[in-house]
């Protein structure tokens, strides 16, 4: 949702390039059989040198956590699995390890629509799970009637499989940040059931094992795989404590702006999903008119889950907290606007007007590439604060998926000392990301694609030492299932006592 050249944005690229075919190729490879795209070592090896080359070319964070060196090690120790004939999904996962190894959490593998409708009509993995560290708990049994794999439970295996070792193999095509684990973790378990499709198997049936916490004994259970659309509209009774106290916990307005009076006026809620929409300027002015109006003492802002969006959006609400001017971000730096591939652009392209305006807002950057200017990035430059400006203490809810825009805002009020931090580790790194425009490339033979951001952003932080992490919370406080159970969101329960130490009645 980051634009920097606008007329660009959300633009889709194909390279192209001659299907290259050897006379000694199985005659299996290179064709559809059945319900599998072969592909020969020739066409995954140019669609591999095709990514490599964009990559090199326009992504200007790729040595931001690995050294060239490491990265042409890694370039090159894919590329050698493409020695022989393989399955397109096959070629999926090595192109998904090559861009994991990247550490950027916006640079990562789509799947396309044959999977996508493949697991969504397809019987998969019925549970969802999130981790309570390395622990995989279950959350909600998507069965229509079993009723051993209750909520609350830990998962040991699946189908012989030890967690340990389906995490490993999942963790390496998880995209995240430098060395975050919060959001890989956060990303597993969201997608446990696709990735055990795509990486494991498609098997009808899933066996298994998991700890029943009351008695500390393991249970064994033969679960029936289901499609997206019974997982939705299953009502296993096993859930029903666990469905009230999600209600009660995330409640009806989790997924909207909106503001709540916890002590009414001294103790107040904002809840940011996303800072997206065309509704939250006028929204985020109109709640700190009425924080200022009533005189409220603590405002505890939620950004769980809230994976970003407009750089616009996270400068207004710092401007609405700080009493003195204050920089968001650094520098923004791009590769080149001379891509290769461009031709090859199914948006938009920029026109000759465009392309000289841009050309005049980038100065040269003595380490490559150019920096962006103030006037296409207007993040960047001191910034004012808000009129109705928030003076009182302030308490941010963050976790594995607070990613993008909201990571960055909350970096920038880290080092501003002006929040306490509750939670998790952002998934977003202190420092900054790669992002802005980030078009979908899709390579020619295989057409696998993947995002390629075209923009470096750099916080106007310093200090930190976490340079590979995001931030660590003053108070690091993990969402347990046992507490789900309970309907008690124990992040927001801690913040209430620090609010109310901060501000004795």
């Amino acid at each position: 949702m980051r634009s920097l050249f606008t007329v660009a944005a959300l633009m889709s690229v194909t390279l192209a390039a001659s299907q290259d075919r050897a006379d000694d190729v199985p005659a299996d490879a290179g064709t559809t059989r059945g319900r599998v795209q072969w592909l020969t070592s020739a066409q995954m090896q140019a669609d591999f040198d095709l990514m490599r080359h964009a990559l090199e070319e326009a992504h200007p964070g790729l040595y931001r956590y690995s050294t060239k060196t490491q990265m042409d090690r890694e370039f090159d120790a894919q590329r050698e699995k493409l020695s022989r004939p393989m399955a397109k999904e096959q070629f999926g996962m090595v192109v998904a390890q090559t861009l994991a190894s990247i550490r950027c959490g916006h640079t990562r593998m789509h799947w396309d629509r044959e999977l996508e409708a493949a697991i969504r009509n397809g019987r998969s993995f019925p549970l969802r799970v999130e981790f309570e560290g390395s622990r995989l708990m279950v959350v909600l049994n998507q069965t229509a009637d079993d009723r051993t794999i209750r909520p609350g439970m830990e998962l040991v295996s699946v189908n012989g499989h030890p967690i340990a070792e389906l995490a490993k193999q999942f963790w390496a095509v998880t995209y995240a940040d430098g060395d975050i684990e919060t959001t890989k973790r956060r990303g597993i378990a969201q997608d446990f059931a696709k990735d055990y499709f795509w990486l494991v198997g498609r098997p009808e049936d899933f066996t298994v094992t998991a700890i029943d916490p009351s008695s500390g004994k393991a249970v064994e259970s033969k679960l029936a795989g289901v499609t997206e659309t019974q997982r939705k509209a299953n009502q296993n009774p096993v859930n029903d404590v666990m469905l009230a106290g999600l209600a009660r916990v995330r409640g009806e307005a989790y997924d909207k702006f909106s503001l709540s009076f916890l002590k009414d006026p001294d103790i107040a809620k904002v809840r940011i999903p996303s800072f997206t929409g065309d509704k939250y300027p006028r929204w985020i002015e109109d709640t700190f008119g009425v924080l200022r109006e009533k005189g409220t003492k603590t405002l505890i802002i939620d950004l769980r889950g809230n994976g970003g969006g407009e750089d616009t959006y996270g400068v207004m609400l710092v401007s609405y907290l700080m009493d003195k001017p204050f920089h968001y971000v650094d520098r923004v730096i791009v590769k080149t606007i001379t891509w290769s591939f461009e031709d090859h652009w199914d948006a938009k392209r920029l026109n000759a007007e465009q392309r000289a305006h841009i050309r005049k807002c980038l100065t040269p950057n003595p380490d490559g590439g150019f920096f962006v200017s103030e006037e296409l990035h207007d993040s960047l430059g001191e910034k004012q604060p808000a009129k109705d400006r928030f003076s009182g203490d302030v308490i941010i809810l963050i976790d594995g998926k607070t990613f993008s825009t909201a990571a960055d805002t909350c970096a920038v009020l880290h080092h501003l000392e002006r929040a306490t931090f509750i939670g998790e580790e952002t998934a977003g790194a202190y420092y900054g990301n790669n992002s802005s425009t980030e078009p979908t490339v899709t390579l020619p033979n295989s057409k696998v694609c993947f995002g390629l951001p075209l923009a470096s952003s750099w916080n106007a932080v310093s200090g930190y030492a976490g340079k590979r992490r995001g931030i660590i919370p003053d108070h690091v406080v993990v969402t347990k299932t046992a507490d789900l159970l309970r309907g008690v969101d124990a992040q927001l329960e801690l913040a209430l006592r620090l609010a109310s130490k901060q501000r004795p009645d």
